[in-house]
């Protein structure tokens, strides 16, 4: 009997822990958040457990509809501290799901624990921030989120001295990379190992460069930059954002990429702007896919609020998540003013698309009015075309709110990567604003009352004026005459606006869509041996398989034409490989294809070199012009289309 009333005791001992334990879950209905790139997707619940914090999402996307979440989604916690997906209900993580045709999909993923008593947190699916969902200060409905402690860091204001033309040295290593990968990517030549800068403001207006990873993991390269650049490096799909100042020497180094717990550490010797960039989802807008948006209009032919409405609610709500993520993590005042600047740049820019593209249209209906008239088209009769009334008319596409809450006369503005695009899009914009009845409208020439006008109600200042005067120093530099423009900008940024276009003959600041340098890539050693020979000539590297297809039937036909004046001005070398073109099939195609008559032979392994050193869009037919200085341009069209030219 003892027995039996020990064993009863011992069971209902652990039906009441199991019941305890089942009562310390705690739950969270319809939780506030803050979503980004999420606007579809409601958390519904959160439950937290002992072992597990489970998340119940509802997509709301239209029926047969494609979602899916990474593996590598994670929660970060009050401190920091980032929790890992463990399993999913629903769904499979990594893979795509369907909504049905309800128009909704209920699914949930269970994390890692997140420590009892947490009042706020996270959950991203990292751990690259573009355009992922992304949901900000999940906490109990009703609750305040600003839950962290204050911190005091040292500040690193953007000052004086960050302005000039000069290079930036960037180095780096990826360490602790899960499988190896980039080992096994060099080696293979796939396409990893071949990384992108993207360098917002150069001479033309951004580009691509290119990097490489070396096998042990490190990377270098140096940069010429006019002023501090939020940027970012492309690696193995993954946008890292650093931030490029002229003068700097930058150590960037990644461990676990691609993994939940990415972590990048940043070394400068210009400031410290890590937290920041540890924590900044606001690179690239879904906006910019279709800038014109849908034009609403009202009774009275404005444009209506709704038009509007979403680009203020997306804004105010990126401002929203950069304050919660510069209390969280104890941004300094110049990271948070950054980061605020590049948000309202960016709804700047999307406003001034959006504004630009109906004017724009009704431009080019006078134009073909005027045109099918006969004769040409001048401007000033495009102006004077043009009455009072349809210019009042065109002022319904305006809305200035976007750009008035930019802060032009500070110099964080500058940092955003949308800001020279910005800047130059304003003086086309101000051309379409008239002031005063006796202005004479898009005459180069005459638009000083438009532009002064339009600086004072763009709120825009010195830095429209800048970007004016940059128009016209470009025109004419390439144009004939050279107008001298005497100004004395107070601004830092605007200074160093109009100089770089001023500097565009220095090859000091030679753009990088006319020339990289050959002795970064890979393919370095290979390159100098092929084209050793041919000193002081260009060298068309072009790779060549078989059977030959039509652009390489176009580039022979255009040498046949052409071949004295083309063996003068370059070597066209093209390169081959045996698992590729055998010998004899070389042989063959040199007789048919005088083009070919310098064709080498390559080694496989050098062949992919130069393939992935200069391959950018996976064509197999790359042509490359290798200058005498070093460098190659980013690809020979430039050369072939003169001939091209001189055919028709």
């Amino acid at each position: 009997m003892k027995q039996f009333i020990s064993i009863l005791i011992l069971l209902l001992g652990i039906g009441n822990a199991f019941a305890q334990s089942s009562r310390e879950v705690r739950t969270i209905e319809n939780p506030d958040f803050i979503p980004l790139f999420s606007e579809n997707v409601d958390i519904r619940r959160v439950e937290f457990g002992k072992k597990e914090t489970t998340l119940h999402f509802r997509l709301n996307y239209p029926e047969g509809s494609k979602f899916s979440f990474m593996p590598t989604t994670y929660l970060v916690d009050e401190d920091g501290k980032r929790y890992q997906a463990r399993s999913s209900e629903g769904f499979e993580l990594g893979k795509s799901a369907e909504v049905g045709k309800e128009g909704f999909k209920d699914v949930s993923i269970s994390f890692d624990a997140l420590p009892e008593g947490t009042r706020v947190f996270d959950c991203i699916e990292g751990p690259c921030l573009d355009m992922t969902f992304q949901f900000y200060g999940i906490r109990e409905k009703g609750q305040d989120w600003n839950v962290f402690p204050k911190k005091e860091v040292a500040d690193n204001p953007i000052g004086e001295q960050h302005f000039r033309i000069d290079t930036v040295y960037v180095s780096g290593r990826i360490t602790k990379s899960k499988y190896d990968r980039w080992t096994r990517a060099v080696h293979e030549m796939n396409g990893y190992s071949q990384t992108s800068l993207l360098q917002p403001y150069r001479e033309n207006h951004g580009c691509f460069d290119r990097f490489y990873v070396a096998k042990d993991g490190t990377f270098s390269f140096k940069v010429i930059v006019a002023k501090p650049c939020l940027d970012e490096l492309l690696l193995s799909k993954q946008r890292i954002p650093i931030l490029l100042i002229p003068g700097d020497s930058l150590y960037v180094e990644i461990s676990h990429l691609n993994e939940y717990n990415q972590q990048m550490t940043f070394k400068s010797r210009k400031g410290d702007y890590s937290r920041m960039l540890n924590n900044f989802p606001f690179m690239w807008q879904r906006e910019f896919a279709n800038p014109t948006g849908t034009l609403s209009f009202s009774e009275t032919g404005k444009l209506a609020a709704e038009t509007w409405q979403p680009l203020h609610e997306e804004k105010e709500r990126n401002l929203e998540v950069n304050s919660y993520l510069s209390a969280k993590y104890h941004f300094t005042p110049t990271e948070k003013k950054i980061a605020d600047e590049h948000i309202r740049a960016t709804s700047a820019l999307t406003s001034v698309l959006r504004m630009t593209a109906p004017l724009v249209t009704n431009y080019f209906k006078r134009y073909d009015s005027l045109r099918k008239e006969g004769g040409g088209v001048p401007s000033s009769a495009l102006s004077r075309k043009r009455s009072f009334q349809e210019i009042l008319e065109d002022s319904i596409h305006l809305d200035f709110s976007f750009l008035k809450e930019c802060s032009f006369d500070d110099p964080a503005i500058s940092v955003s990567t949308w800001y020279e695009a910005l800047a130059s899009r304003l003086v086309s914009l101000s051309g379409y604003i008239l002031f005063h009845p006796e202005a004479k409208g898009l005459e180069p020439e005459a638009d000083s009352l438009n532009l002064c006008a339009a600086a004072e109600k763009l709120g825009a200042g010195e830095t429209l004026l800048a970007s004016y005067l940059s128009g016209r120093m470009e025109y004419n530099a390439s144009g004939g005459r050279v107008r001298p423009f005497d100004m004395q900008f107070k601004l830092p940024h605007t200074r160093i606006l109009n100089q770089v276009w001023t500097a565009k003959t220095k090859s000091s600041f030679k753009s990088p869509n006319y020339s990289y340098p050959v002795a970064s890539t890979l393919a370095a050693p290979i390159v100098k041996k092929l084209t050793a020979p041919y000193k002081d000539k260009k060298v068309i590297l072009m790779s060549i398989n078989y059977p030959v297809k039509k652009n390489f039937i176009e580039i022979d036909s255009l040498y046949r034409a052409n071949r004295t004046e083309m063996d003068k001005e370059a070597v066209i070398l093209p390169y081959t490989t045996s698992k590729l073109v055998s010998k004899k099939q070389l042989k063959e195609m040199q007789k048919e294809y005088p083009v070919l008559k310098n064709a080498v032979m390559l080694k496989g392994e050098d062949y992919l070199k130069i393939l992935g050193s200069f391959q950018l869009d996976r064509d197999i037919y790359v042509d490359k012009l290798i200058l005498p200085d070093g460098t190659y341009e980013t690809s020979a069209t430039s050369f072939f289309n003169k001939y091209k030219k001189k055919k028709r």
